[in-house]
């Protein structure tokens, strides 16, 4: 990261980076300017995720400045007859704070079971699945138009609509409903804000995101799977599971689309609907991502295991194990998964890892018999 992307106003990010043998573990400390009663130490797990929160924060300070105007106090005080009060409290995904269960991307690297064994869902106990009746609730609002204010707002600020960032969430719910509710528009509202506070982001997420009402595009990822060989229960699963933001699932379908009706597509999509984490899921949907374009630029994929990380073969015989990791580390872990025997009899292995690895790393891999691609595929 270049070192004026890790401060700004109402935030910092800590300079030492501990791994856990894939990713960096990061600390964002946010003070009271720009985040108020959420002020505090935000912990997150990998590079990619970083940078989608580092985007977040300047959306974060110009919804609240909006909400300091007087044309958002006037806007509120018009509001107040609407029907729903409680509006900044809808479709809000708390950050992780589960102890206890495998939430990293390192687990991917303890499971290696090739061929036999079955891969199956676990909808019944999916975090978040007994989130449908209150997304149900919402059909109303989004009827009535709030979902596309909502959208429109989010679009405007260069943010992920369906974030799991909980501190933009609250914010842009309240901003987008007072809109809503007082009939303003999205432009009117951003013209209040003082035009030195400027948006700086990465691009998160595609149009179809933010032209596409979210009721439809959740039909469009259940469509989607059931195309690909889900069955109901898995389809569920998938949908509900809250660590799989809607628009991190609809990149997801997308490139299972994209590498065609080869075997194993389907278990790649049960092993994404059983994540527990959006570290684990956005590992998977980039190893896809990785796959895809080694499809299109190299050779293209046939086939896809799926013990843990993304095993796949191409037409030419090669195996590649897209690894979207940080800072690759021998570990025990990395060094069981790298030496099991049928990762071992598969021959010209390839890992490719987005990030970086240590020498011992290097050294340890090529020992066993692995090549391995860094950075992006040219």
């Amino acid at each position: 990261m270049p070192a004026s992307a890790l401060s700004g106003p109402g935030f910092s990010v800590q300079p030492q980076v501990p791994t856990n043998g894939a990713m960096g573990q990061y600390t964002i400390v946010a003070d009271a300017t720009v985040f108020r009663n959420d002020a505090g130490a935000y912990y997150i797990e990998s590079l990619d995720l970083l940078k989608i929160r580092l985007s977040e924060i300047p959306a974060i300070a110009q919804l609240e400045n909006i909400s300091e105007t007087g044309v958002f106090a006037k806007a509120l005080a018009s509001s107040a007859e609407r029907p729903v009060a409680d509006a900044a409290n809808m479709v809000i995904h708390p950050m992780d704070t589960v102890t206890g269960l495998p939430s990293g991307v390192g687990e991917f690297f303890g499971r290696v079971s090739l061929g036999a064994g079955q891969i199956y869902s676990a909808a019944t106990n999916s975090p978040g699945s007994g989130q449908a009746a209150g997304e149900t609730a919402n059909a109303t609002l989004t009827a009535l138009g709030y979902d596309q204010v909502r959208r429109d707002l989010a679009r405007k600020l260069h943010v992920d609509p369906y974030s799991s960032d909980p501190i933009l969430t609250k914010k842009l719910n309240k901003v987008a409903w007072v809109m809503f509710s007082a009939r303003m528009t999205v432009d009117a509202a951003m013209m209040a804000v003082p035009a030195s506070m400027i948006i700086t982001s990465v691009e998160v997420t595609d149009d179809l995101v933010y032209q596409t009402p979210k009721a439809d595009l959740i039909l469009l990822v259940q469509k989607k799977l059931q195309n690909i060989g889900l069955s109901q229960e898995e389809i569920a699963a998938f949908t509900s599971n809250t660590a799989i933001p809607l628009s991190l699932q609809v990149s997801a379908v997308k490139d299972l689309e994209a590498l065609g009706e080869i075997p194993g597509r389907r278990a790649a999509a049960v092993v994404l609907a059983n994540v527990v984490t959006e570290y684990q899921a956005r590992f998977i949907v980039t190893s896809l991502r990785m796959l895809d374009r080694w499809s299109q630029q190299k050779s293209p994929i046939t086939g896809i295991q799926a013990p843990g990380v993304l095993v796949a073969r191409d037409q030419n015989g090669a195996v590649i194990m897209p690894a979207p990791v940080d800072y690759l580390s021998w570990t025990q872990r990395i060094a069981g998964f790298a030496t099991d025997p049928q990762l071992l009899a598969m021959q010209n292995r390839v890992l490719w890892i987005t990030g970086k690895m240590t020498p011992l790393a290097r050294q340890q891999l090529a020992a066993n018999g692995w090549s391995v691609r860094e950075g992006e595929l040219q």
